[in-house]
């Protein structure tokens, strides 16, 4: 049975068994016993109330651009409006350069002067044909989606500290 303990200048510490009476005398005096043990990692121990106390470290600039790289590859829906419904448009990075691809198509149809040039694209809802046009409007919709992600992250980032909640929605739009 591990038995914990605590003294003020050595900290907390922890015995597989209850120690002898022997080995107890060679403690520091003040020494309290019956310290819980820590429930996981990141946890500093109270003493005035013989608990563990949550204390995760400070995020970083790249535990921040790893959730908003996470967030913003989570997608979001656009409605067309008419039949087609509404669609899930992924924007995972590699989605995002399948996009370019796309944007470069309808922009030069559009400074062509065909702005209903169709393209068939596929959406997580499935395949689907918009204009070059319509695809602007998927664009707004898109930076609508991201821009508040990337705004939030920047925010994030310029803390000091980066408080170690980071990834919490509270944080993010």
């Amino acid at each position: 049975m591990q038995t914990g303990f605590y003294h003020p200048s050595r900290g907390v510490w922890f015995t597989l068994s209850e120690p002898s009476p022997e080995i107890l005398a060679d403690y520091p005096s003040g020494y309290v016993s019956g310290v819980p043990a820590p429930p996981g990692a990141d946890y500093d121990y109270d003493p005035g109330s013989n608990s563990w106390l949550h204390n995760p470290p400070d995020g970083t600039v790249e535990d921040v651009t790893a959730e908003r790289n996470r967030r913003l590859a989570a997608g979001f829906t656009h409605d067309f409006g008419d039949a087609r419904g509404v669609h899930t448009f992924a924007t995972t990075e590699s989605d995002m350069n399948g996009w370019d691809e796309v944007t470069k198509g309808a922009q030069a149809a559009i400074n062509l002067g065909a702005g209903s040039t169709p393209f068939n694209i596929v959406t997580e809802t499935g395949p689907v044909s918009v204009t070059a046009t319509e695809w602007q409007a998927i664009l707004v919709a898109a930076t609508a989606f991201r821009q508040p992600i990337w705004a939030a992250s920047f925010t994030l980032q310029a803390m000091d500290p980066i408080p170690p909640d980071f990834a919490d929605d509270s944080h993010w739009p």
